[in-house]
């Protein structure tokens, strides 16, 4: 949407032009006492396949400004997963394409744990210590993604303390056959619950551990995204993967949509 808004005493007369016929703008005249929100909408019908670019012209008071407007729509034809869109892929825990167990160790979900909903975890808490890769525990996730190059994984996690005497609290992510990159929840984020510092507070609080490892994609397409167990209790809420558009929000983006 466009906020259209009066920084003097007197009301103008507005009007908003869209250059494409694709972005449609629901209230394209108007008339301006304090402010005006216009949604912009676009119509998918007309839209064309890829990436496509226009703009708006709004118009009042003497004066114009051009709003520009990006839209993304790739083709039906060979989408699989979780789709990109507005530059991430968010996927909540519990929706993997598949749970793999291995050595006596499945995955358990855990409702209503996370934060927007359930939270997926290896068991028995018992377990030991597993080496990512090959065969081993992991969550599979299949996701397509619109371009190539580096993105950033963010692994939502509840906040826990290290079940094993060794510490740590690890967990691992690849994309399809690559080497698993591994993250110590608590010592990336410094978060102590023996000291009851700053940052453990703020992820009891929040009830989340926000942590991220960094990837290369080589193409764009379907991809199968992996995250694998290293420590046991570690109990995973949601992954949202960056791909360049992903802005700060408390809770995360919504679930991107997913095809089937």
């Amino acid at each position: 949407y466009i906020e259209v808004f009066n920084r003097g005493l007197t009301p103008f007369e507005y009007r908003i032009e869209s250059s494409v016929p694709w972005l449609r703008v629901e209230r394209p005249r108007g008339r301006v006492e304090q402010q005006v929100r216009v949604v912009l909408r676009v119509d998918w019908a007309r839209a064309p396949e890829g990436r496509a670019e226009g703009s708006v012209v709004v118009r009042g008071a003497g004066a114009s400004v051009t709003v520009r407007a990006v839209a993304e729509k790739p083709a039906r034809r060979g989408l699989r997963g979780f789709v990109e869109a507005g530059g991430y892929v968010a996927i909540d825990a519990e929706h993997c394409a598949r749970a793999v167990g291995a050595r006596g160790i499945r995955w358990q979900r855990i409702g209503r744990i996370g934060r927007t909903g359930a939270g997926m975890t290896p068991w028995p808490v018992t377990a030991p210590r597993q080496t990512p890769g090959h065969a081993g525990p992991r969550l599979e996730y299949e996701v397509t993604l619109l371009s190539a190059g580096e993105v950033t994984v963010w692994s939502y996690l509840s906040p826990r303390n290290p079940a094993l005497v060794t510490g740590g609290l690890r967990y691992g992510v690849s994309f399809d056959d690559g080497e698993p990159e591994i993250v110590d929840i608590n010592a990336v984020t410094g978060a102590d619950d023996g000291l009851m510092n700053k940052q453990w507070a703020r992820n009891t609080s929040d009830n989340v551990n926000v942590t991220s490892t960094k990837h290369t994609i080589a193409r764009a397409g379907v991809h199968r995204l992996k995250f694998w167990m290293v420590d046991p209790t570690v109990v995973l809420q949601r992954l949202v993967i960056d791909t360049g558009g992903l802005a700060p929000t408390y809770l995360g983006p919504l679930e991107s949509h997913r095809v089937r």
